[in-house]
């Protein structure tokens, strides 16, 4: 893309909202680097799968990655999965959003470098460059069936008779050579070039010469000292040159050999690659959480407290969803856990997670969506969107009861935990499941959980309100609908609207007088 097209895009793009296309399976590209790292014990805490599920992550990412590269996306990613448990993690990442906000003309140089690194989903920098995978005995052999051919065509010229038949010989053995070379490389041709073009972009950021920039990226700098080799080099051609361009790459195995180069190179290099990688996708994230805060127009810094010291506490006015337009917004102001009852549809589970999303963005991207935010720095579980796994042979209830274990064995660590959980054991018949829950509850309430829990269970209330502060959700009955304000209100939930909506759903009057007729009864009298 032309220079000025491209400068006038990104300002264009600057604080509104990304409409970067994803592909099926994207995802599970960028979250390679966070998988990673996750593997190689490189980090404490990392939100797991379910609760990344449950709290539709993907689709919070997705609001804020503007898609400028893939070092970028791939750590914007692990961002939001890594909430900071450290001053020191947490301070630093604000200090980088704090850069790019500051000198819109100097964000804008850097965006430009990263906008021409690009987004290259294909390319896999956690699998091809393991140290165990390079060597140099493709690249021997390629340069000696090189040398070989350029000294049998010198002979044929000079008149030597012998030498053209080996030129024959080499030029079949180099064409079968390169195809099969080719196939096997694979996707890694995109690899070894994003590897180059990061060792690239990350010299031309030096040559900007910007005294802070360079302080946060000394530690890179370092890495693209002992790769200044790359530079010399260049990338590896993966554009065809038509058919004489492709019949002389072929025949002379120069693109195999310069990729065999990078690749050993690389690999050899395997920490300062993924050092370039990470410092890139440091800055780039960075530019893009500026936008994503410009988008918002307003939105609180958290104030987050790293001590550990109990009772942990979260104190959050006016909190509202981050991806809910005009969503209401509601406080959640509390050292203790929570228990929310009320009406379905009346705003519980949004409540739940806008609690948790507030608590992960805090730590990860250190913006949240609310007036004010401050709080213990957490590690954040959840417990929503429980599946049964019918193909494993596991209930509704096994789901339920293993999700919530994790989070009761993840509270024996010293480090807050916050946890969300709707319906509690749902997948069980009344008498057990109230009494498992109560346990359940009570435990991470001992436990220092900080727990926000929601139920239609009215009985826990009393069952738990000396350990849990109450709260609900109620609804306002309309002629033909239910309205809802979505306001939180002190106190268990007093109203019901499950036989209601029966009837403004048009089922029959009688069927509806009976339910209610039982459900008053049992109220009363305690039995069916």
């Amino acid at each position: 893309m032309p220079h000025k097209r491209l400068k006038q895009r990104l300002v264009d793009a600057w604080g509104k909202m990304p409409d970067a296309h994803y592909f099926a399976g994207d995802m599970e590209l960028i979250r390679l680097y966070a998988d990673y790292r996750g593997k190689t014990g490189r980090d404490g805490f990392l939100l797991d799968d379910i609760t990344w599920r449950d709290l539709d992550m993907d689709r919070l990412f997705r609001r804020i990655n503007p898609r400028r590269s893939t070092s970028g996306e791939q750590y914007l990613y692990y961002q939001l999965r890594s909430p900071a448990l450290e001053r020191q993690a947490w301070q630093e990442r604000l200090s980088l959003i704090h850069f790019a906000e500051e000198d819109p003309a100097r964000r804008l140089r850097v965006e430009l470098i990263l906008a021409r690194l690009g987004c290259s989903r294909r390319a896999d920098l956690c699998k091809a460059f393991a140290p165990e995978q390079h060597g140099a005995g493709l690249l021997r052999l390629y340069l000696i069936l090189l040398l070989l051919l350029l000294g049998a065509v010198l002979g044929a010229v000079l008149g030597i008779r012998l030498c053209l038949p080996v030129v024959f010989c080499v030029l079949c053995l180099n064409f079968a050579l390169h195809a099969w070379g080719k196939r096997k490389a694979g996707l890694q041709f995109d690899t070894v070039n994003y590897s180059v073009a990061m060792v690239y972009a990350l010299h031309r950021l030096r040559k900007l010469g910007d005294p802070g920039l360079d302080r946060l990226l000394t530690p890179a700098y370092k890495s693209l000292y002992r790769l200044r080799g790359v530079l010399r080099m260049g990338g590896v051609s993966t554009i065809s040159d038509g058919a004489l361009g492709d019949m002389l790459a072929s025949a002379t195995l120069l693109d195999l050999i310069t990729y065999e180069y990078l690749k050993n190179k690389l690999g050899r290099c395997f920490e300062d690659v993924f050092t370039i990688h990470e410092y890139l996708g440091k800055l780039d994230a960075a530019v893009a959480i500026a936008s994503y805060r410009a988008s918002l127009g307003s939105f609180a810094e958290a104030e987050l407290d790293f001590s550990g010291n109990p009772p942990s506490y979260m104190e959050a006015e006016a909190v509202t969803h981050p991806l809910l337009p005009d969503a209401v917004p509601n406080d959640i102001l509390t050292e203790k856990p929570l228990l929310i009852t009320g009406s379905n549809a009346s705003g519980k589970t949004t409540y739940l997670k806008s609690g948790a999303l507030a608590a992960i963005m805090a730590q990860s991207i250190c913006t949240v969506t609310a007036a004010h935010y401050r709080a213990s720095a957490f590690r954040i579980y959840s417990s929503i969107s429980i599946q049964d796994d019918l193909l494993a042979g596991e209930s509704y209830y096994m789901a339920d009861i293993r999700s919530l274990k994790r989070i009761l064995d993840a509270a024996e660590s010293a480090t807050p935990l916050l946890c969300v959980v709707d319906e509690v054991l749902r997948g069980t018949n009344t008498v057990e499941r109230i009494a498992a829950s109560c346990a359940l509850l009570a435990a991470f309430s001992e436990a220092g959980v900080l727990c926000l829990a929601a139920t239609h269970d009215i009985e826990l209330c009393s069952l738990l309100k000396d350990r849990f502060r109450l709260y609900h959700f109620t609804e306002i009955p309309g002629e033909r609908d239910l309205l809802f304000d979505y306001r939180l209100r002190s106190g268990p939930a007093t109203s019901r609207n499950a036989i209601l909506l029966l009837s403004l759903m048009g089922f029959d009057r009688t069927l509806v007088e009976s339910a209610d007729a039982r459900a008053a009864h049992y109220l009363e009298t305690g039995r069916w």
